[in-house]
């Protein structure tokens, strides 16, 4: 059980960005030499303009990126994520079978080992 809230919001907009429903399309080095100004003048971003934020927790100073978001329609959607889905699920059956053919060839070595054994 979570000991604190979860914000849904953030979450839903999370999967989104790894599902590329949103993408992050990193501003050109013109842009970001504006936008490095405009905070160092004390001015805001524009909206729609992000900053990047480190893995750490530190927010960059001189990276930017503004977000793209498709314009799927909410049954192009659904189709798109069903066709991800099929793709991880085609990947799951190859790497049950790889391991399946494994099994068995080493069932079948160990199997002729032990008869030239005797």
């Amino acid at each position: 059980m979570a000991k604190k809230k979860i914000n849904l919001r953030d979450e839903l907009r999370a999967h989104k960005f790894e599902f590329d429903l949103l993408q992050k399309i990193p501003c050109t080095k013109q842009e970001n030499k504006e936008y490095q100004k405009l905070l160092k003048d004390g001015g805001t971003l524009p909206e729609g303009v992000y900053a990047y934020v480190y893995d750490n927790g530190i927010t960059s100073t001189t990276e930017f990126y503004t977000i793209y978001e498709t314009d799927l329609t909410e049954s192009e959607i659904r189709e798109y994520l069903t066709y991800k889905q099929l793709s991880h699920i085609k990947t799951i059956k190859n790497c049950v079978l790889f391991f399946t053919v494994l099994t068995i060839i080493s069932m079948i070595a160990y199997f002729l080992f032990m008869i030239t054994a005797y």
